[in-house]
């Protein structure tokens, strides 16, 4: 489509515009041979100078990393992807990794035997890292599936539960989900809501699209985002959710309070937000009060996947350096004992997921739990449009029709507008 034109135009120009290579010094000299790989995380440093340099400590070349903050990722790498100014090695986050992977500028890792090499991943990273044609042009060290974490005291005490599979059966889909958002109400006297936001619910329902934001040029208003709306109107107009903004820091606050029994929260939103956020500033801690179920969705959120630039002249070395951070069974295995992560490699959690001991969760094995999960992920919706139309989608139509500041009619067409705004080319339905 004309969108994918534009970026190949900006490549083309930003080429001629190139006056010398990446190996060559300002006087034209050849300088050190080096892999430059960009990212907007320091994980894929740590692993390649803690675990990839320790085991080839010979490679012939430097390794250079250039990191750039996620916000500010797409700008700078777009007008140099295509050109012989293009890094080796490029990081590519899951809201925008589809746009790359689409986009013909990254080279085939089919063709350098990575897809021999990644037999043991799971199918959902590669979902995520092959083109529309078939072609594998990204992988992933990492699996991020989520889960529903809630307060194991308030649902003991509220919702007469004491074990996660008791509180499973009371949020296996979206309608018991709300019976049970009611029953808390009433149970706690309008004390505690069952989420903070209705954006926390906007990933869990994006799962069971059958087609995602745009297919064929087309934008697709699955119904699962319509029965959104409705859910997250009612929560909010029922005072069953305490409506914050996501991410803001009433929405963190929960997080240390009594007010909130649950977040729905990736594999790293429990390492970076959930249990950073669990002690209040008067001291007050929600630490070991917390227990983890599948909840009403198999998703997933998050996530870094690494590919090839086409006009890398190392394709070989990045090549080995990808099969090495993401199919290597004795490094991930390595890596999640020290950092816990839960990874891409089928075989390495089968081995590891029955070690793992969680006190903040209780002493609940959250490895093995998320290991349930990952099975169950699929991410055939998943599109190279993602991030922006998923803000739109928030800002548009989600949450003021859960406000009732709109009617639906008007918050959809609101949302269509702005999609078509954003997106000329996007045929609205």
């Amino acid at each position: 489509m004309k969108k994918r034109m534009t970026l190949l135009v900006m490549v083309m120009l930003a080429t001629m515009l190139v006056a010398c290579g990446k190996n060559q010094g300002d006087g034209g000299g050849e300088t050190k041979k080096e892999l430059v790989v960009w990212t907007f995380t320091d994980e894929i440093e740590t692993m390649v100078k803690d675990y990839y340099q320790v085991e080839h400590p010979d490679l012939n070349y430097e390794i250079k990393f250039v990191v750039t903050p996620s916000d500010q990722f797409q700008t700078k790498l777009d007008p140099i992807i295509g050109t012989d100014k293009a890094p080796d090695v490029v990081a590519l986050e899951s809201s925008f990794v589809k746009k790359y992977v689409e986009s013909g500028l990254l080279a085939d890792l089919d063709a350098l035997k990575l897809d021999q090499a990644s037999k043991d991943t799971y199918e959902y990273i590669k979902e995520v890292g092959t083109s529309a044609d078939g072609t594998l042009r990204a992988l992933s060290w990492q699996a991020t599936p989520g889960a529903f974490f809630y307060r194991a005291s308030l649902a003991k005490e509220f919702l007469k539960v004491d074990s996660p599979a008791e509180f499973q059966a009371l949020v296996t889909d979206f309608d018991q989900f709300y019976e049970t958002a009611k029953l808390l109400k009433e149970q706690s006297k309008g004390k505690v809501y069952m989420i903070s936001s209705v954006s926390d619910l906007l990933y869990p329902f994006e799962v069971l699209r059958k087609t995602g934001w745009v297919k064929d040029d087309q934008l697709y208003m699955d119904q699962q985002m319509i029965d959104l709306m409705e859910l997250g109107k009612k929560l909010v107009s029922e005072k069953l959710t305490l409506d914050t903004e996501y991410r803001s820091e009433a929405w963190y606050a929960g997080m240390a309070s009594d007010t909130i029994m649950g977040y729905p929260l990736p594999t790293w939103g429990l390492h970076y937000w959930l249990q950073p956020n669990s002690e209040a500033e008067s001291g007050e801690s929600t630490f070991g009060d917390w227990q983890m179920v599948q909840g009403p969705a198999a998703y997933f959120s998050g996530g870094t996947w690494v590919g090839i630039s086409q006009q890398s002249t190392m394709k070989a070395e990045a090549a080995e350096l990808i099969k090495f951070i993401t199919t290597d069974a004795t490094f991930l295995e390595a890596y999640t004992r020290e950092v816990g992560d839960v990874v891409s490699n089928r075989q390495v959690v089968d081995k590891v997921k029955g070690e793992f001991e969680n006190d903040f969760l209780g002493g609940q094995n959250h490895y093995e739990e998320f290991a349930k999960m990952i099975e169950t992920i699929s991410a055939e919706t998943i599109t190279e449009y993602d991030r922006t139309i998923d803000t739109l989608y928030q800002d548009e139509a989600l949450i003021p029709y859960s406000k009732d500041e709109v009617d639906k009619e008007t918050a959809i067409a609101n949302f269509k507008a702005a999609v078509q705004n954003s997106y000329p080319d996007i045929k609205m339905k």
